[in-house]
Formats: structure tokens, sequence, C-alpha cells
């Protein structure tokens, strides 16, 4: 059954407060069921209570976006402590210069980089290895021999590659990088070992010669800046001497804090993602990378020094290496750069020579060398 209701509102004080409702609306027919089943609710004349607004907050009242904010803050702060405290725990003395530098990579971890670089440069240069019989590789050999045994940091890797005759245009004998013989489980120098791997890669259009993680690569490009054994062993003194002082662990530990502080000027100055790159490559990354160069020169000598060869050839060497670099347009702007300008390189090596031939005095081994150079260079100039 359907009742229809059409109620008169009547102007009254409450009338005011319900403004719509005082229109001529059509009737509303409600079921007479529903209206007994619902509660009637108590009318009452004072206004509704509405939302306060408060147009400025209170002392006491803080904005939701201002707490963001300082949560965020708390964290960072949070972050940087907890980062700054690791970062003093693994800081370390380079051993031969004193410097202080952070290390986080544990000399355990080096020999997984050792085997997986040995093995990166062997599938890089494969075609190009001489093997370890031919006159170039025996001549690298010599040096290396010498400077390894002087300061006691181990030998060479006696294993032997199988070898097959190639069509070089030297006829040089090229040997299959992947039956080379492997380094042992515990042959990187960083880690206690006492093998290194020798690579004479047959390009003369590299003009460079490195050493990682116990492995030395020599490129053929470089033996006419060298001229001799003496020229050689300024090179490849420079090149043990990153093996020795960890340069290249050193490099991966600096990667993460230079990753971190990135994070850190996005998140707290909100710079862009190239800029803190950019700063951090001008910054820290090439400037560390040019100290860890005057440290490989330092004990670079120190280890040619110690061969009983001329620490002069060092400096010779380099002077030929920075005319040819002029001559094929190397950027003379040091601090874009990842190693130091020519002439102050010269320089310092030339710093190092007096302390260099003190070692030499002192080495019984040694005894006798200088006075050969000085008689050899005497007839070489007749």
């Amino acid at each position: 059954m359907w009742t229809t209701t059409a109620p008169i509102l009547r102007a009254s004080r409450s009338a005011r407060y319900l403004p719509v409702l005082a229109r001529n609306y059509p009737p509303v027919r409600l079921p007479t069921s529903n209206l007994r089943s619902v509660p009637l609710r108590q009318l009452s004349t004072s206004s509704p209570r509405h939302a306060q607004y408060t147009r400025f907050s209170s002392e006491n009242q803080r904005h939701p976006s201002g707490d963001v904010i300082d949560n965020r803050m708390k964290i960072v702060i949070a972050v940087a402590a907890l980062g700054g405290t690791y970062y003093v725990v693994h800081l370390e003395q380079v051993p031969g210069t004193g410097r202080w530098r952070f290390m986080d990579i544990s000399p355990k971890y080096e020999k997984n980089l050792a085997q997986a670089a040995y093995n990166e440069l062997l599938a890089e240069f494969r075609g190009k290895i001489l093997p370890s019989d031919h006159p170039v590789t025996r001549h690298v050999q010599r040096v290396v021999n010498r400077i390894l045994e002087s300061s006691d940091l181990g030998h060479l890797s006696s294993s032997e590659p199988s070898r097959s005759l190639v069509g070089t245009p030297d006829d040089f004998w090229s040997e299959d990088p992947f039956t080379t013989g492997r380094p042992a489980e515990s042959s990187t120098p960083e880690s206690g070992g006492k093998e290194w791997n020798l690579l004479v890669v047959n390009d003369p259009s590299i003009v460079n010669a490195m050493a990682t993680f116990g492995n030395i690569v020599v490129f053929t490009g470089i033996l006419p800046i060298c001229k001799d054994e003496q020229g050689l062993a300024g090179v490849l003194g420079h090149e043990i001497a990153h093996v020795v002082a960890r340069h290249a662990s050193e490099r991966y530990s600096s990667s993460k804090v230079f990753l971190a502080l990135a994070v850190l000027l996005q998140t707290v100055f909100g710079f862009d993602f190239g800029i803190t790159n950019l700063i951090s490559t001008l910054l820290l990354e090439l400037p560390n990378s040019r100290t860890q160069e005057y440290e490989a020169d330092t004990i670079g000598m120190q280890l040619t020094a110690k061969a009983c060869f001329d620490p002069q050839a060092a400096v010779e060497m380099h002077a030929r290496l920075a005319q040819y670099e002029k001559a094929h347009g190397a950027t003379s702007l040091e601090f874009l750069r990842t190693h130091p300008g020519a002439e102050r390189r010269i320089k310092h090596l030339e710093e190092l020579i007096p302390e260099a031939y003190s070692t030499q005095a002192s080495s019984p081994q040694c005894a006798g060398t200088q006075d050969s150079l000085n008689r050899f260079r005497e007839f070489a100039l007749r």
C-alpha cells in the first residue's frame, strides 16, 4: 500500500536552514512499510556543526609537507653517518708512500677479479698474443723477471701455451689464448701469491702497457718508445707498481663512494644526474687517477732501482713519450686527463732520481752497475 505525502513547509525559524526544500517539488510516494521500519530522528533547532577552518596554523600545528621534509633529512643524516663510519673503518695506508685511501675489497675477492681479468684479456687479444719463446716476449720477460725477483714480488707463470703458426705480417708465432695456461688459484700478488702472467700483444698501433691483478700486458707499439731494456724497465716498473699498490681495487672501492655522493647530491640539492656525474668525474675520479699515476711513478722508480736499471732511463723514456703524444694530438688540459701532464710528470721523476740512485748504491746486487752504464754511454758517444 503506498501513501502520498505532501509536507507543507511554513515560514519558520528552521526554514532558513533548509532553503532548498522550500521549493515546490512533485509529491514523493513512499511505502508505508518502509516508513514504519525507519527510526525517527529527533529534530533539533540548533545550527549544524561545520568543520573548523583555520587560515594560519598555530605554533604547535605542523604542515604535512614539513614533516615529510624533516623525515627525509633524518634519513639522509642517518645514511651519511653510517656511510661515514663505514668509510673511516675501511681506511688504510698505501705501502711505500703512506697515502691514506678507502679500500673495502678483500684480497680473497681479488682472486676472482684476477681470473676474470685474465679471461677477458685472452678473449680480447685472441690471435695477437706472442708465444713465450718468441724473441720479443723473451726480451720483455727478462725485464719483468728482474723487477719481480729483486723486490721479492714473485715470478712469471711457467705454463707453456700451445702454438700454431698463423699468417701475420711479421710471421709472428701466435698462440691460441683459450689453450694458454690459466693462472693458479692463489696467483695474484695482492692475495699473497707469487705467480704473474705476461701477455705480449703484437699490435704496433697501440703505444701502451698495463698491469692489473697480476696480469701484465705489453703492446709492441710501446717498444720503439722504450728503445731498450732500460726504457722498458721504466714502463714496466710503473705498471707493476700499480699492482703492488692495489690501485685497481682502490678504483673499485672509490666508485662506490662516487655513486653515494652522486645520490646524496640528487637527494639533498636536487641536482640532475648528469651534473652530479660531471662533478664527481672532474673533482674526484680524474684527480684520484692522477694521484695514482704519481704514486706508481714513485713506487716504480724504486722497483727499477732495486732491479739495477738506470733510473734516468725512465725520465728519458717519458720525454720521448711526451713528444709522441704531442705529435698525435694529445690534449694539454691536465684536469681532463687520467694521467698527469708530461712536463709535470717528468719533473716529478727527476725529483725521484737521487733517492733511486741511493737505493742502488746500498744494494749489493747493483754493485758496479752504474759504472758499467757510464762506460757504455761513453763508448756509445764516441
